[in-house]
């Protein structure tokens, strides 16, 4: 028991002079996932749109299976952060 109440009570800190850099890495790596996302959300219903108008079966099916890609990794986007940040905790 007293080993793993000391074990919560640490939290991870990056070495001095790296936080600057680590800060930068995740911010770029959140925003690039986000447009990646949104950008493939945006292109599943541009081929649904024009699969339905231009009677392209085959490109509406693809935009439908897309946009659930998207939805699915929207998903695990926040449930992949929310893991991170409780290991690595705040307010330390």
């Amino acid at each position: 028991m007293i080993i793993v109440e000391s074990i919560n009570n640490v939290c991870a800190q990056a070495p001095g002079g790296v936080q600057q850099y680590a800060d930068m890495l995740l911010a770029w790596v959140k925003w690039g996932v986000a447009v990646l996302i949104i950008a493939g959300g945006f292109v599943s219903v541009g081929a649904i749109i024009i699969g339905r108008l231009a009677t392209m079966s085959r490109a509406a099916q693809m935009g439908a299976s897309g946009l659930f890609w998207c939805v699915l990794a929207a998903v695990a986007y926040v449930t992949i952060y929310g893991v991170l940040w409780a290991i690595v905790g705040k307010g330390c």
